[in-house]
């Protein structure tokens, strides 16, 4: 019986992530008939887990496509090899952004996400080895595990803000060209008062900062490297 209630509400939820209606209190035929009744066209689709996973021919996100009902991009856009370009979406009820642009090799800019509400960004910019700026400020002030594994191979990022306050350990040691502003964003984003938290950038951009800017970490208690 619980599988077949597990099943329902995963039924459930299909329907209206495609833009349909259900509840968890219909039966299977009813739910049935509303997947008969769904809205046709990218415009109705209301989440995006998975959506564009694999897909190697798109370059660009369906202009059609409304954010602002998605709760989730996990893995939306992993390995979108093709995808070169990302416009300013509205996501401010995204939760998890996990593995969101995992894979984007051709990615070089996205001009803005709004991730406040994130409370994980692991493996959200894995491997985009061409993105070279993200025009709006980051806001990580939720996220709750490392941000670790966010930026690994990022070689490419010169251009990237912060907005809110970080409050886990943070790497963005694979993203050697990064500019000195964007450095100074991080840091500045750090918490006061760290406990055992580390930030970890790198020789190569250690060596962009002076001593004065390196101490906006090591003042708040934060362990640079």
């Amino acid at each position: 019986m619980n599988r077949l209630a597990a099943v329902r509400d995963y039924f459930v939820d299909a329907i209206i992530d495609q833009g349909g209606s259900a509840d968890y209190s219909m039966t299977f035929a009813q739910l049935s008939s509303r997947v008969y009744q769904l809205p046709v066209g990218i415009q109705h689709v209301r989440n995006g887990y998975q959506l564009f996973k694999g897909n190697d021919t798109m370059t660009s996100l369906p202009e059609k496509l409304d954010f602002r009902s998605f709760d989730s991009m996990y893995q939306m856009c992993y390995k979108c090899t093709a995808l070169t370009r990302v416009p300013q979406l509205e996501t401010a009820n995204v939760t998890n952004m996990m593995w969101a642009f995992y894979g984007c090799s051709a990615l070089t800019e996205i001009d803005g996400l709004d991730t406040s509400s994130i409370t994980s960004a692991s493996e959200m910019f894995h491997g985009c080895s061409a993105l070279t700026a993200i025009y709006s400020a980051l806001d990580f002030s939720n996220v709750t595990s490392q941000i670790d594994t966010t930026f690994t191979s990022c070689k490419a990022l010169v251009e990237v803000r912060f907005a809110g306050t970080i409050n886990v350990d943070v790497a963005m040691n694979g993203c050697p060209k990064l500019s000195v502003d964007s450095l100074l964003s991080l840091l500045n984003a750090l918490c006061e008062n760290a406990q055992n938290l580390t930030c970890k950038i790198g020789n190569t951009n250690l060596a962009k900062l002076t001593e004065e800017q390196k101490a906006i970490a090591t003042d708040k208690g934060w362990e640079l490297l």
